[in-house]
């Protein structure tokens, strides 16, 4: 499956259970604010959020997304490893767009509606993701394979390991 982020702000992209995300935090929120809950919210095994560059700039993602075990540990630009719950059969990949809004107002959903369209079908339960990035943004450059920017492995699994506490690969902490 292949999604592609071609539309919203995306030095930060998240890949949510939106049945599970407690989205709002506060209609003046600080970015700090805004980190801690990420993290609290990663915690729980409802969100993974990734910055995906240092020097802010945008991109248009291309996402290869396999459900089913892990098969390779591939050259890349930078890995990460996380879990996440599926509750409602089905996660999405959101923007930055999508978190701040629904961060910002309490009647903004996620996903929005630039975001509902990247809707990931997976059978209930927790899922081991493992996140490949290919594409450094702020090099403009690619290491390992060249034919996608972003591969997320989801796994099942019945035990869940140490989960990250913060936004992976964040620098404004």
């Amino acid at each position: 499956m292949n999604i592609y982020l071609k539309y919203g702000d995306t030095n930060f992209i998240g890949l949510v259970n939106a049945q599970s995300y407690k989205s709002f935090v506060n209609e003046d929120w600080e970015l700090v604010e805004l980190l801690r809950h990420f993290s609290s919210e990663m915690l729980n095994e409802n969100i993974l959020v990734y910055q995906m560059t240092n020097e802010g700039i945008e991109h248009s993602w291309n996402i290869e997304v396999i459900i089913g075990p892990e098969t390779t540990d591939e050259e890349c630009f930078r890995k990460a490893e996380g879990y996440i719950k599926v509750t409602e059969n089905k996660l999405y990949i959101v923007d930055y767009d999508c978190l701040t809004m629904s961060a910002q107002f309490e009647d903004e959903q996620v996903p929005d509606k630039n975001c509902e369209k990247n809707q990931l079908h997976v059978n209930n339960g927790a899922y081991k993701v493992t996140f490949y990035q290919y594409y450094n943004v702020d090099e403009s450059k690619f290491i390992g394979r060249d034919d996608t920017d972003i591969r997320m492995v989801l796994t099942e699994t019945s035990e869940i390991k140490d989960q990250a506490g913060k936004v992976y690969w964040c620098t404004y902490y």
